[in-house]
Parts: structure tokens; sequence; C-alpha cells
């Protein structure tokens, strides 16, 4: 299943979600809330060239949220990252690792610590497969 990730921090909530509108080449988006998920702003597409989906974000300590998800790449597929900040604009955009294309790969998963996140996904294909982690920091 490619459902929506939700995450929050004080009174700000993030939700992450894949989609493929009719007649639209597949996105992940992005939408905040700055009154404990009252209200949502304007929806921020994060990828639409190739991701495969599978997004997890986590809303760091200043409020920014980070996001990751799977995109398709020839033979294999790349788990991305972006950091989007309150106004709702991508601040940074990068590979995290290549990982297998195939469904092994399972979903990453990010976690909050402060201004950093702690992401984790499954590396390989089983019986080999490993689960590898990276912290990636924002302090100054």
């Amino acid at each position: 299943m490619n459902g929506p990730s939700i995450a929050g921090h004080a009174t700000q909530v993030a939700v992450a979600w894949f989609t493929r509108p009719e007649s639209r080449d597949p996105q992940v988006r992005l939408a905040r809330s700055q009154d404990a998920g009252e209200h949502f702003g304007q929806v921020v597409t994060i990828d639409q060239e190739r991701p495969l989906g599978r997004p997890a974000v986590a809303v760091l300590s200043d409020g920014s949220a980070f996001v990751c998800w799977l995109r398709r790449a020839a033979g294999h597929s790349e788990l991305c990252a972006a950091r989007v900040v309150e106004e709702g604009r991508i601040a940074t955009q990068w590979t995290l690792a290549t990982v297998s294309a195939g469904r092994a790969s399972g979903f990453p998963r990010v976690t909050a610590d402060g201004l950093a996140a702690i992401v984790c996904w499954t590396n390989g294909n089983a019986p080999d497969s490993t689960v590898r982690a990276v912290r990636v920091s924002f302090a100054r």
C-alpha cells in the first residue's frame, strides 16, 4: 500500500502522500498545517519526475518538514529526501541512497531528532537484506 505519512511537532503538522492524478504523471506531495491540523496550507509537489512513492515525513524542531520517498531510476531505485521550510519552499533535495527496484526495498521510515532526521530503509533482497540508517543534521 502506498498510503500517506503524517507527523507533527508542537502545532506543526505535515502530511506527505503519493498520487497519480488522472492523465498526469505520478507525484509525491506535501501539505502542512500550523494549527495542529485544523487547516492545511497549499499543497507542494515534491517530486513529479519518476516517483515510486512510499513517502515518509517528519517535522523538525524548527517547523520544517523532512520528506523521503523512492524514485525510479535505470535498473534500480533511489531513496530521495527533501526539506521543506514553513513557507512551503523546498530548501534542499537530494538522493540519500541507491536501493533495489523491487518491493523488497520496503518503505523508508523517518523520525525527527531536533534539527535532524533519522532515516532507515531496507537494503538488498532477502535473505541477504540489511537495514541501513542515516542521520541528516541541519544544526548550524
